[in-house]
């Protein structure tokens, strides 16, 4: 009897050469990676923003092209902002800067997301700004002001009261105002002032700086974070231009009596025509306000 041997070597082998071709087809089959954003950081502000995206796997010589979407919502409303940028590799990794602004500089609290896409491949990835995936621009504008008015009883001779290069002490010198704080002070500034005889009237203020004085008492309204205002600028003395005026004005609580003013005022020729120091309010009250802006720690002694 004949017996023959089977061929399981040879099938071992075709199996073998079998398994080998079909990973080949299955590596071929596998896209090889390229062309891919790594990381997009951005810095946002109220006016606009810097964008740096990173790239790899790039061919050097090729232009590629890069769109970047941030959408921004303020007061529940959302503004698409995007844009573009192309770029020649010259190495297979790139940093793209990218630098651009908001439609208009916000004036409200805002947050922002975004995202950036390599358009050869679709390659996508979110933006990180201000070191999160959702960033909150804090754009409310600051309105820092005082108002007011009142008068000031410079009928004790010590107030040291000087008018027209004379020393005096038997008036009154009132005063009313709107003033707001700022380098530049903000328009629709007011301030006029009285005594006997005479007239000032703010035209510009040139000066207006509000700080908390821990020599004062704190003004009765915690949030408006400064009691004392000190202030210049220039206007109409008795209805003629020219003239000047370097003052302070505090806030010290209610009712008004611990509130204090002094003032010079100069006349067109820098002569002081009206002087006197530190002096408490007789009657009237002067407030410190603040409003927008982040919380700021209340003026406390």
């Amino acid at each position: 009897m004949t017996i023959r041997r089977l061929a399981f070597p040879a099938l071992k082998k075709r199996r073998f050469f079998g398994l080998v071709l079909t990973l080949v087809v299955l590596l071929f089959a596998i896209p090889a990676l390229a062309n891919i954003l790594s990381s997009a950081t951005a810095t946002a502000d109220c006016v606009g923003f810097t964008l740096t995206v990173d790239a790899a796997d790039l061919s050097p010589g090729t232009q590629y092209e890069i769109d970047f979407t941030f959408a921004l919502t303020c007061n529940g409303s959302t503004t698409i902002v995007s844009g573009k940028q192309t770029f020649t590799a010259t190495d297979t990794t790139a940093s793209v800067p990218i630098t651009g602004s908001w439609p208009s500089p916000l004036s409200v609290n805002c947050t922002v997301v975004g995202s950036a896409t390599l358009t050869s491949t679709g390659s996508t990835v979110t933006i990180t700004i201000n070191g999160s995936t959702t960033a909150s621009l804090t754009c409310a504008l600051v309105q820092e002001r005082m108002t007011g008015g009142g008068t000031v009883d410079v009928s004790n001779p010590s107030t040291q009261v000087v008018v027209h290069g004379t020393d005096s002490d038997s008036f009154d010198v009132s005063h009313g105002f709107e003033i707001h704080c700022g380098a530049p002070p903000p328009k629709n500034n007011r301030l006029e002032v009285n005594w006997p005889g005479h007239h000032f009237h703010l035209e510009t203020l040139t000066l207006g700086t509000c700080v908390c004085d821990p020599a004062f008492l704190p003004p009765d309204n915690p949030d408006a974070g400064f009691n004392e205002f000190i202030g210049a600028g220039t206007g109409k003395l008795d209805g003629k231009p020219g003239a000047s005026i370097v003052f302070v004005f505090t806030d010290q609580g209610e009712p008004g009596t611990n509130d204090t003013e002094q003032m010079t005022i100069f006349d067109p020729s820098d002569t002081p025509v009206l002087s006197f120091p530190q002096t408490n309010l007789t009657f009237g009250n002067q407030q410190a306000h603040r409003v927008g802006g982040p919380k700021v720690p209340a003026c406390l002694l």
